[in-house]
């Protein structure tokens, strides 16, 4: 299918012209009147419009001002005389995305218009990747941001505002609460979402496989290091890099990180020349960061340089009023998870679930759900059914029970039952399970079955 052109000029030879050129290769309609045109514009779609500067009527600045009341993606461009060239300046910086010289040459018009057109389609492309990405990370339903609350809507704004920012941020809170959730939620709403949002842990390393992690070695860099290895901070360049726990980096590692920030360049180890970058760093901790610095446990100048943006996510105890959807939600996941037709708690669990203060956050909120939905076999969860460590008395106090079988152990029962209710058959057995037959044979030599 041809690309349909608007061409807007007065005079009545010069749109003929380009007609005749330009007809073979693309749609073309042509206007002598601009309010025609844009009559026409407002009721048809097109690629790409082409509209001399100086008409009667309106004047090419006031065609692209309608035009992109309209319509802000859609490639335009100006035709001008020579002498108003500073005038076709001006135009672009109004909108406008190229312009030609009066008088040009046909060739040269169809370069500018050819290139104009695979420039408007990658942006295209690219804006319905981001959105294809955004839709995705939206219906995964391991990242989302579950709650209603006063305080969750809070972090909410704050990600909506800063989201195309590019500027970095720390996100505080207790263990558990979500804070990686947070990360993603303002990667995947900024104009970088089709870009790498990449996780390290910083707390997880030794500061050497920190280093080499993040910043990647030369071939020989040490013994080992038998090809290049590009890091994670190169890997990140146009995107995210998001890292948890930072405050459990070394005083080493701190020097190392503010340069980067600083400069967005890196030296791999073992190598002599800079590589430029292009990070966003947003990073995460459990402890207070301004406490951290007062007692100089932490940089000041790489504090300041991260703490753009700082966003606090409560914990659970908190925001008690999400806890019914966060249950809901969580309930559907274990129960699509385990094969289950698990509906949710009655009042009395939830109102139990809302008396308990969650020392683990979310993510204890979680595991206990997925154990309970693992172990029950009723359709709505009762107060039996509720691990006794989340009613015992104390909340922050309680210990958890010891004989509640571990995640290891549910597993294990979960292949018994379904090898149990499939007599045996492990192909039938591997398909429920979401997994192959030969992973599902490792599981049962690991499980000694």
């Amino acid at each position: 299918m041809k690309n349909k052109l608007i061409i807007i000029d007065d005079e009545p030879k010069a749109g003929r012209l380009m007609e005749r050129y330009l007809d073979d290769v693309y749609d073309c309609q042509v206007f002598q009147d601009p309010l025609e045109a844009m009559d026409y514009f407002s009721n048809n779609n097109a690629d790409l419009v082409i509209t001399d500067m100086q008409m009667p009527n309106l004047s090419g600045a006031e065609v692209l001002a309608q035009i992109r009341s309209l319509d802000k993606q859609i490639p335009v461009i100006i035709i001008t005389a020579y002498s108003n060239v500073d005038d076709a300046i001006e135009v672009l910086r109004l909108g406008a995305t190229d312009f030609v010289k009066k008088p040009f040459d046909m060739e040269e018009l169809k370069l500018i218009i050819d290139k104009t057109l695979n420039i408007s389609m990658l942006k295209a492309e690219n804006t319905r990747l981001k959105q294809q990405l955004k839709m995705q990370y939206e219906q995964d339903d391991r990242y989302r941001m579950i709650g209603m609350g006063v305080n969750m809507q809070k972090v909410y704004a704050v990600i909506n505002k800063i989201a195309d920012i590019r500027c970095n941020v720390i996100i505080e809170g207790e263990s558990g609460t979500g804070k990686e959730l947070v990360a993603r939620a303002i990667h995947f709403q900024s104009q970088s979402a089709d870009k790498p949002f990449i996780v390290i842990d910083c707390g997880a390393l030794t500061d050497t496989l920190l280093q080499s992690e993040l910043f990647g070695y030369e071939k020989g860099a040490f013994t080992g290091a038998n090809k290049q290895k590009k890091g994670l901070l190169e890997t990140a360049s146009g995107g995210t890099l998001f890292l948890d726990e930072i405050c459990n980096i070394s005083d080493n590692m701190q020097t190392k990180l503010l340069r980067v920030v600083q400069e967005q360049q890196i030296i791999r180890v073992g190598g002599l020349e800079p590589i430029d970058i292009d990070v966003r760093f947003v990073v995460a901790t459990n402890q207070a960061m301004d406490k951290m610095v007062q007692e100089g446990k932490f940089r000041h100048d790489l504090y300041h340089r991260l703490n753009v943006i700082n966003i606090l996510v409560p914990p659970l105890r908190d925001r008690l009023e999400d806890l019914p959807l966060l249950t809901e939600v969580m309930v559907q996941r274990f129960s699509k998870k385990y094969h289950r037709n698990i509906k949710g708690f009655d009042q009395n669990s939830l109102q139990l679930l809302k008396t308990y203060r969650w020392p683990g956050n979310v993510r204890e909120l979680s595991n206990m759900i997925e154990r309970t939905v693992a172990l029950s076999d009723n359709e709505i969860l009762h107060l039996d059914d509720i691990p006794k460590s989340v009613e015992a008395p104390g909340g922050n106090e309680a210990q958890i029970d010891s004989d509640q079988p571990t995640l290891a152990e549910l597993e294990k029962r979960y292949i018994i039952k379904l090898l149990d209710e499939n007599n045996d058959n492990k192909e039938k057995t591997a398909e429920l399970l979401g997994i192959n037959k030969s992973t599902l044979w490792r599981k049962l030599k690991h499980f000694n079955m």
